[in-house]
């Protein structure tokens, strides 16, 4: 049979499908079913963006991908008594994958929600305007907007623990690298506190300059190397 690309200028995107699939889609036929759902961040269960690919086995024969619209829903259409291979992904998230074989017996709908996993480079957050007092742990008011959207963050995930890491760079006595890291981190950790955070839900870790980003003794590396991160635990 004849292929083609279709691509539609609204929230799904479909490309890949087969001229008789469309006409079969079109129609309504009861060769297809509709499978419906939802994307979600298996973090917080908010709805995501991304996309849903599926691909006819064992030839790959009939496949396509659509997009999700901004809330996460989505629609593909699969023939009955085919196994699909279907991989879900988004921006931030890690890729799932899974298989589905609507038998004969299917109804004309199906609703498939999928619930992606958190990207691990996106499990540690730097702080990147969080300014301290050279050689201090006093928080500069140039900080408060960020660690606001921190408090802000942490407000609308009631369940999560998080765990704030302080480094420093590697230059100059490694024990008070150490304890200048800590005081920095508790400085963090005390303004979420005042700021409504429990303090159950807020770890803190020293690193010193046992971390470093860059080895490089240039002013613009030991910057680098200063800084508090964000790990979600949970």
């Amino acid at each position: 049979m004849k292929r083609m690309r279709c691509f539609i200028s609204n929230a799904t995107i479909i490309i890949g499908l087969s001229v008789g699939q469309i006409a079969l889609a079109q129609s309504g036929s009861t060769a297809m079913v509709r499978v419906t759902g939802t994307l979600y961040s298996q973090e917080d269960s908010s709805k995501i963006e991304g996309r849903v690919l599926y691909e006819k086995l064992p030839y790959y024969d009939d496949m396509g991908m659509v997009s999700s619209n901004k809330e996460g829903n989505y629609t593909i259409y699969l023939l009955r008594g085919n196994q699909y291979n279907i991989e879900v992904s988004g921006s931030g998230y890690e890729a799932v994958k899974s298989e589905m074989a609507p038998s004969v017996e299917e109804e004309v709908d199906l609703v498939q929600n999928f619930y992606l996993p958190i990207s691990k480079e996106l499990r540690l957050i730097k702080l990147d305007n969080l300014i301290f007092a050279r050689g201090r742990s006093v928080i500069s008011s140039d900080s408060y907007s960020e660690l606001n959207d921190l408090v802000e963050w942490l407000d609308e995930r009631p369940d999560k623990i998080i765990q704030l890491e302080g480094h420093t760079d590697f230059q100059g006595n490694s024990s008070a690298n150490m304890q200048l890291s800590q005081d920095r981190v508790d400085a963090v950790k005390d303004y979420l506190v005042d700021n409504g955070i429990k303090k159950n839900r807020v770890l803190t870790k020293a690193f010193g300059g046992t971390q470093p980003l860059s080895t490089e003794r240039t002013d613009e590396a030991k910057a680098m190397n200063r800084r508090v991160e964000v790990r979600i635990i949970n």
